[in-house]
Protein backbone atom coordinates (compact mmCIF):
# COMPACT_ATOMS: atom_id res chain seq x y z
CA UNK A 1 0.00 0.00 0.00
CA UNK A 2 1.30 3.47 -1.13
CA UNK A 3 2.41 5.47 2.08
CA UNK A 4 0.75 9.11 1.51
CA UNK A 5 2.86 12.16 2.16
CA UNK A 6 1.97 15.21 4.64
CA UNK A 7 -0.42 17.23 2.67
CA UNK A 8 1.18 20.82 2.40
CA UNK A 9 -1.44 23.52 2.80
CA UNK A 10 -4.01 24.37 -0.19
CA UNK A 11 -4.00 26.93 -2.23
CA UNK A 12 -6.77 28.66 -4.55
CA UNK A 13 -4.53 30.30 -7.08
CA UNK A 14 -1.02 29.56 -8.59
CA UNK A 15 1.74 32.24 -9.99
CA UNK A 16 4.63 31.59 -11.51
CA UNK A 17 7.33 33.35 -11.14
CA UNK A 18 11.19 33.32 -12.39
CA UNK A 19 14.09 33.49 -10.82
CA UNK A 20 14.99 37.07 -11.64
CA UNK A 21 15.99 40.01 -9.02
CA UNK A 22 12.37 41.61 -9.50
CA UNK A 23 10.36 38.73 -8.82
CA UNK A 24 12.63 37.66 -5.72
CA UNK A 25 12.35 41.44 -4.36
CA UNK A 26 8.33 40.97 -4.30
CA UNK A 27 8.74 37.86 -2.65
CA UNK A 28 10.69 38.82 0.19
CA UNK A 29 8.97 41.70 0.96
CA UNK A 30 5.82 39.33 1.99
CA UNK A 31 5.22 39.64 5.58
CA UNK A 32 3.11 37.68 7.24
CA UNK A 33 1.09 33.96 6.71
CA UNK A 34 -1.90 35.65 5.05
CA UNK A 35 0.37 37.01 2.13
CA UNK A 36 0.64 33.41 1.14
CA UNK A 37 -2.46 32.11 2.44
CA UNK A 38 -3.94 30.98 -0.49
CA UNK A 39 -1.62 31.79 -3.09
CA UNK A 40 1.10 29.26 -3.85
CA UNK A 41 4.01 30.63 -5.46
CA UNK A 42 6.39 28.58 -8.31
CA UNK A 43 9.66 29.36 -8.98
CA UNK A 44 11.52 28.61 -12.77
CA UNK A 45 15.30 28.61 -12.95
CA UNK A 46 16.39 30.62 -16.10
CA UNK A 47 19.41 28.85 -17.71
CA UNK A 48 19.74 32.42 -19.38
CA UNK A 49 19.56 34.62 -16.17
CA UNK A 50 21.47 35.52 -13.13
CA UNK A 51 24.56 33.65 -13.07
CA UNK A 52 23.62 30.17 -11.54
CA UNK A 53 25.42 31.06 -8.02
CA UNK A 54 23.18 33.90 -7.71
CA UNK A 55 20.28 32.33 -8.48
CA UNK A 56 20.86 29.72 -5.68
CA UNK A 57 21.51 32.23 -3.20
CA UNK A 58 18.56 34.22 -4.19
CA UNK A 59 15.97 30.89 -4.29
CA UNK A 60 17.27 29.75 -1.02
CA UNK A 61 16.73 32.89 0.34
CA UNK A 62 13.23 32.92 -1.09
CA UNK A 63 12.42 29.00 0.07
CA UNK A 64 13.30 29.70 3.65
CA UNK A 65 11.41 32.90 3.44
CA UNK A 66 8.08 30.99 2.69
CA UNK A 67 8.57 28.08 4.40
CA UNK A 68 8.94 30.63 7.39
CA UNK A 69 5.12 32.17 6.49
CA UNK A 70 3.96 28.49 6.16
CA UNK A 71 4.43 27.88 2.69
CA UNK A 72 5.90 25.28 0.67
CA UNK A 73 7.63 26.79 -2.55
CA UNK A 74 7.55 24.80 -5.89
CA UNK A 75 10.89 24.48 -7.69
CA UNK A 76 10.68 24.11 -11.76
CA UNK A 77 14.87 23.67 -12.94
CA UNK A 78 13.58 21.78 -15.96
CA UNK A 79 15.41 24.11 -18.32
CA UNK A 80 19.19 23.99 -16.13
CA UNK A 81 19.19 20.27 -16.13
CA UNK A 82 23.20 19.93 -17.34
CA UNK A 83 23.96 23.45 -17.45
CA UNK A 84 27.31 24.58 -15.83
CA UNK A 85 26.95 25.62 -12.48
CA UNK A 86 23.29 24.41 -11.55
CA UNK A 87 24.42 20.92 -9.81
CA UNK A 88 25.17 17.50 -11.02
CA UNK A 89 23.48 14.75 -12.83
CA UNK A 90 19.61 14.72 -13.29
CA UNK A 91 18.77 16.43 -9.92
CA UNK A 92 20.37 19.63 -11.11
CA UNK A 93 20.19 23.07 -9.34
CA UNK A 94 17.01 21.04 -7.22
CA UNK A 95 19.95 18.69 -5.67
CA UNK A 96 21.88 21.44 -5.01
CA UNK A 97 18.95 23.19 -2.69
CA UNK A 98 18.26 19.88 -1.14
CA UNK A 99 21.73 20.36 0.04
CA UNK A 100 22.03 23.36 1.05
CA UNK A 101 18.12 23.74 2.60
CA UNK A 102 18.97 20.93 4.56
CA UNK A 103 22.10 23.04 6.55
CA UNK A 104 20.87 25.93 8.95
CA UNK A 105 21.07 29.42 7.48
CA UNK A 106 22.89 30.86 10.43
CA UNK A 107 23.18 30.42 14.10
CA UNK A 108 19.30 31.55 14.61
CA UNK A 109 18.12 29.01 12.47
CA UNK A 110 16.18 26.65 14.34
CA UNK A 111 14.37 24.42 10.89
CA UNK A 112 15.31 21.21 9.97
CA UNK A 113 15.40 20.66 6.08
CA UNK A 114 13.43 23.20 4.28
CA UNK A 115 11.06 21.01 2.37
CA UNK A 116 9.48 22.11 -1.16
CA UNK A 117 7.77 20.43 -3.81
CA UNK A 118 9.49 19.90 -7.17
CA UNK A 119 8.38 20.53 -10.55
CA UNK A 120 8.36 17.64 -13.32
CA UNK A 121 7.27 18.52 -16.53
CA UNK A 122 5.16 16.56 -18.93
CA UNK A 123 7.98 15.97 -21.79
CA UNK A 124 10.75 15.10 -18.83
CA UNK A 125 13.02 11.85 -19.32
CA UNK A 126 12.78 8.83 -17.58
CA UNK A 127 15.66 9.77 -15.68
CA UNK A 128 14.17 13.31 -14.68
CA UNK A 129 11.13 11.22 -13.78
CA UNK A 130 13.00 8.94 -11.20
CA UNK A 131 14.94 11.59 -9.69
CA UNK A 132 11.54 13.89 -8.71
CA UNK A 133 10.49 10.46 -7.64
CA UNK A 134 13.18 10.23 -4.98
CA UNK A 135 13.31 13.78 -4.06
CA UNK A 136 9.24 13.50 -3.66
CA UNK A 137 9.78 11.03 -1.23
CA UNK A 138 13.00 12.40 0.46
CA UNK A 139 11.52 15.77 0.70
CA UNK A 140 7.92 14.34 2.09
CA UNK A 141 5.91 17.34 0.09
CA UNK A 142 5.11 15.55 -2.69
CA UNK A 143 5.30 17.09 -5.91
CA UNK A 144 3.76 19.14 -9.57
CA UNK A 145 3.53 18.03 -12.46
CA UNK A 146 3.40 20.44 -15.21
CA UNK A 147 1.56 19.38 -18.51
CA UNK A 148 2.32 21.51 -21.36
CA UNK A 149 0.60 19.21 -24.27
CA UNK A 150 -2.83 19.35 -24.23
CA UNK A 151 -5.13 16.59 -26.66
CA UNK A 152 -2.54 13.89 -25.71
CA UNK A 153 -4.26 10.23 -25.07
CA UNK A 154 -4.72 8.53 -21.60
CA UNK A 155 -1.59 5.78 -23.84
CA UNK A 156 0.91 9.19 -23.72
CA UNK A 157 -0.09 10.34 -20.10
CA UNK A 158 0.55 6.88 -18.46
CA UNK A 159 4.39 6.31 -19.83
CA UNK A 160 4.85 9.44 -17.23
CA UNK A 161 3.37 8.30 -14.67
CA UNK A 162 4.91 4.84 -14.67
CA UNK A 163 8.41 6.78 -14.74
CA UNK A 164 7.06 9.09 -11.72
CA UNK A 165 6.13 6.79 -9.35
CA UNK A 166 4.13 9.36 -7.21
CA UNK A 167 0.27 8.70 -6.63
CA UNK A 168 -1.55 11.29 -7.93
CA UNK A 169 -3.37 12.18 -4.29
CA UNK A 170 0.50 13.46 -4.14
CA UNK A 171 1.06 15.40 -6.76
CA UNK A 172 -0.57 19.40 -7.62
CA UNK A 173 -1.36 19.04 -11.02
CA UNK A 174 -1.03 22.11 -13.55
CA UNK A 175 -2.41 22.54 -16.74
CA UNK A 176 0.21 25.16 -18.43
CA UNK A 177 -0.35 26.69 -21.67
CA UNK A 178 1.60 29.75 -21.08
CA UNK A 179 0.48 32.53 -23.37
CA UNK A 180 -2.71 33.12 -24.40
CA UNK A 181 -4.38 35.85 -26.31
CA UNK A 182 -7.69 35.01 -26.03
CA UNK A 183 -10.11 32.57 -23.82
CA UNK A 184 -12.30 30.39 -27.09
CA UNK A 185 -14.95 27.99 -26.71
CA UNK A 186 -12.51 25.67 -28.68
CA UNK A 187 -9.54 26.35 -26.38
CA UNK A 188 -11.83 26.01 -23.26
CA UNK A 189 -13.19 22.38 -24.47
CA UNK A 190 -10.13 20.96 -25.19
CA UNK A 191 -8.77 22.21 -21.49
CA UNK A 192 -11.85 20.57 -20.05
CA UNK A 193 -10.87 17.49 -22.72
CA UNK A 194 -7.37 17.31 -21.10
CA UNK A 195 -8.37 17.17 -17.53
CA UNK A 196 -10.97 14.68 -18.11
CA UNK A 197 -8.19 12.54 -19.75
CA UNK A 198 -5.88 13.14 -16.82
CA UNK A 199 -8.76 12.24 -14.49
CA UNK A 200 -8.54 8.53 -15.37
CA UNK A 201 -5.28 7.99 -13.10
CA UNK A 202 -7.18 9.68 -9.99
CA UNK A 203 -7.72 12.23 -8.02
CA UNK A 204 -4.81 14.88 -7.76
CA UNK A 205 -3.94 17.06 -4.73
CA UNK A 206 -5.10 20.06 -6.64
CA UNK A 207 -5.51 21.21 -10.22
CA UNK A 208 -4.56 24.66 -11.26
CA UNK A 209 -4.95 26.15 -15.18
CA UNK A 210 -1.62 27.95 -15.71
CA UNK A 211 -1.46 30.94 -18.30
CA UNK A 212 -0.68 34.44 -18.67
CA UNK A 213 -1.81 37.14 -21.68
CA UNK A 214 0.84 39.58 -20.69
CA UNK A 215 2.25 40.10 -24.58
CA UNK A 216 5.83 39.93 -24.93
CA UNK A 217 5.97 43.70 -25.85
CA UNK A 218 3.41 47.05 -25.62
CA UNK A 219 3.26 48.56 -28.52
CA UNK A 220 1.35 51.96 -28.09
CA UNK A 221 2.81 54.87 -26.12
CA UNK A 222 0.27 55.41 -23.92
CA UNK A 223 -2.29 54.32 -21.25
CA UNK A 224 -5.07 51.73 -22.01
CA UNK A 225 -6.72 48.75 -20.68
CA UNK A 226 -7.01 45.20 -21.29
CA UNK A 227 -8.38 41.98 -20.68
CA UNK A 228 -6.85 39.53 -18.55
CA UNK A 229 -7.47 36.52 -20.56
CA UNK A 230 -6.16 34.52 -17.93
CA UNK A 231 -8.95 34.66 -15.86
CA UNK A 232 -11.60 34.79 -18.38
CA UNK A 233 -10.49 31.63 -19.52
CA UNK A 234 -10.86 30.02 -16.16
CA UNK A 235 -13.30 31.25 -15.16
CA UNK A 236 -14.65 29.63 -18.35
CA UNK A 237 -13.40 25.99 -17.65
CA UNK A 238 -14.43 26.56 -14.27
CA UNK A 239 -17.70 26.74 -14.39
CA UNK A 240 -18.23 24.44 -17.02
CA UNK A 241 -17.64 21.73 -14.46
CA UNK A 242 -14.60 21.73 -12.98
CA UNK A 243 -15.11 23.87 -9.82
CA UNK A 244 -12.27 22.87 -8.38
CA UNK A 245 -9.73 24.33 -11.09
CA UNK A 246 -7.42 26.79 -9.61
CA UNK A 247 -6.52 29.78 -11.44
CA UNK A 248 -2.66 30.38 -12.00
CA UNK A 249 -1.14 32.91 -13.59
CA UNK A 250 2.93 34.08 -14.87
CA UNK A 251 2.61 37.16 -12.92
CA UNK A 252 2.93 40.88 -14.59
CA UNK A 253 5.33 39.38 -17.43
CA UNK A 254 5.08 37.35 -20.83
CA UNK A 255 5.36 33.67 -19.90
CA UNK A 256 7.93 33.25 -22.78
CA UNK A 257 11.70 34.23 -21.94
CA UNK A 258 13.23 35.72 -24.73
CA UNK A 259 16.62 37.21 -25.76
CA UNK A 260 16.92 41.14 -23.13
CA UNK A 261 17.01 44.37 -25.19
CA UNK A 262 17.19 48.07 -23.74
CA UNK A 263 14.05 49.47 -24.79
CA UNK A 264 14.01 53.08 -25.38
CA UNK A 265 10.39 52.95 -23.78
CA UNK A 266 9.27 52.23 -20.19
CA UNK A 267 5.88 50.16 -19.40
CA UNK A 268 4.23 49.25 -16.15
CA UNK A 269 1.96 46.13 -16.18
CA UNK A 270 -0.93 46.71 -13.55
CA UNK A 271 -3.35 43.97 -12.04
CA UNK A 272 -6.91 44.53 -11.86
CA UNK A 273 -10.41 42.45 -12.00
CA UNK A 274 -10.49 40.63 -14.69
CA UNK A 275 -8.08 43.66 -17.01
CA UNK A 276 -4.97 45.11 -17.08
CA UNK A 277 -3.97 48.59 -16.80
CA UNK A 278 -1.11 48.59 -19.25
CA UNK A 279 1.06 52.15 -19.26
CA UNK A 280 3.90 52.96 -21.77
CA UNK A 281 5.74 56.06 -22.29
CA UNK A 282 9.07 57.06 -24.13
CA UNK A 283 11.99 57.83 -22.74
CA UNK A 284 13.18 61.52 -23.17
CA UNK A 285 16.66 61.73 -25.14
CA UNK A 286 19.69 61.48 -23.14
CA UNK A 287 20.57 65.49 -24.09
CA UNK A 288 17.69 66.61 -22.96
CA UNK A 289 17.94 64.73 -19.68
CA UNK A 290 21.02 66.31 -18.90
CA UNK A 291 20.01 70.05 -18.45
CA UNK A 292 16.57 68.84 -17.56
CA UNK A 293 16.74 66.31 -14.86
CA UNK A 294 18.63 65.10 -11.87
CA UNK A 295 18.37 61.76 -12.19
CA UNK A 296 19.13 59.35 -15.10
CA UNK A 297 16.07 59.40 -17.95
CA UNK A 298 14.47 55.86 -16.93
CA UNK A 299 14.09 56.80 -13.65
CA UNK A 300 12.28 59.76 -14.95
CA UNK A 301 10.13 58.51 -17.15
CA UNK A 302 9.09 55.69 -14.63
CA UNK A 303 8.23 58.33 -12.28
CA UNK A 304 5.63 59.96 -14.99
CA UNK A 305 4.57 56.33 -15.13
CA UNK A 306 3.70 55.71 -11.57
CA UNK A 307 2.17 58.66 -11.72
CA UNK A 308 -0.51 57.87 -14.22
CA UNK A 309 -0.83 54.92 -12.11
CA UNK A 310 -1.98 56.47 -9.11
CA UNK A 311 -4.13 59.22 -11.00
CA UNK A 312 -5.25 56.31 -12.82
CA UNK A 313 -9.48 54.91 -11.33
CA UNK A 314 -7.61 51.64 -11.20
CA UNK A 315 -5.00 52.38 -8.25
CA UNK A 316 -5.61 50.42 -4.99
CA UNK A 317 -3.70 52.63 -2.54
CA UNK A 318 -0.33 52.82 -0.92
CA UNK A 319 -2.20 50.21 2.05
CA UNK A 320 -3.04 47.56 -0.69
CA UNK A 321 1.05 46.07 -0.78
CA UNK A 322 4.61 47.25 -0.19
CA UNK A 323 4.58 47.61 -4.28
CA UNK A 324 1.63 49.81 -4.09
CA UNK A 325 3.50 52.07 -0.94
CA UNK A 326 6.43 52.41 -3.45
CA UNK A 327 4.87 53.27 -6.42
CA UNK A 328 2.88 56.10 -4.43
CA UNK A 329 6.28 57.12 -3.10
CA UNK A 330 7.93 57.22 -6.83
CA UNK A 331 4.68 59.12 -8.10
CA UNK A 332 5.59 61.81 -5.30
CA UNK A 333 9.37 61.98 -6.13
CA UNK A 334 10.60 59.95 -3.22
CA UNK A 335 12.62 56.66 -3.51
CA UNK A 336 15.77 56.06 -5.18
CA UNK A 337 17.38 53.73 -8.03
CA UNK A 338 14.29 53.86 -10.23
CA UNK A 339 16.57 53.34 -12.83
CA UNK A 340 16.76 49.83 -12.54
CA UNK A 341 14.89 47.58 -14.55
CA UNK A 342 14.29 45.39 -11.87
CA UNK A 343 12.33 48.12 -9.26
CA UNK A 344 9.04 48.49 -11.78
CA UNK A 345 8.76 44.95 -11.69
CA UNK A 346 9.12 44.00 -7.97
CA UNK A 347 6.76 46.66 -7.35
CA UNK A 348 4.13 45.51 -10.16
CA UNK A 349 4.55 42.15 -9.09
CA UNK A 350 4.35 43.14 -5.29
CA UNK A 351 1.26 44.49 -6.41
CA UNK A 352 0.03 41.41 -8.31
CA UNK A 353 0.88 39.02 -5.04
CA UNK A 354 -1.88 41.17 -3.17
CA UNK A 355 -4.23 40.96 -5.48
CA UNK A 356 -4.59 37.30 -6.03
CA UNK A 357 -4.16 36.75 -1.73
CA UNK A 358 -7.18 39.72 -1.56
CA UNK A 359 -8.83 38.04 -4.46
CA UNK A 360 -9.35 34.55 -2.79
CA UNK A 361 -9.88 35.90 0.91
CA UNK A 362 -13.12 38.08 -0.88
Amino acid sequence: MAVMMPVPRSFHTLIALRAKQGEFAALNQLNTADDVRQVQPLLEFEANGMTPAKQLIEVEAVVRHLHRLGRHAMLDASDTVGKTGFGNGTAGAVGELVDRLSRQADLFDNDATVPFIPVIRSDATQSAASTTSRLCQELGAGGALRIRTIGATADQYEQLFRWLHVEPADLDLIVDLRYVDQAGARLTEDIAATLDTLSLFGPFRSRSLLCGSVPSSLKETAIWEAPRVEEQLWASVAQGGYADLHLGDYGVVHPLTGPGFRSKHVSVKYTCPYHWLYIRQRMAEPEDAVEKYEENVRAHTFRIVFREVVESDSFFGPDFSWGDREILDAAEGRGHGLGSTTKPVAFATSHHLSYLAKRTAA
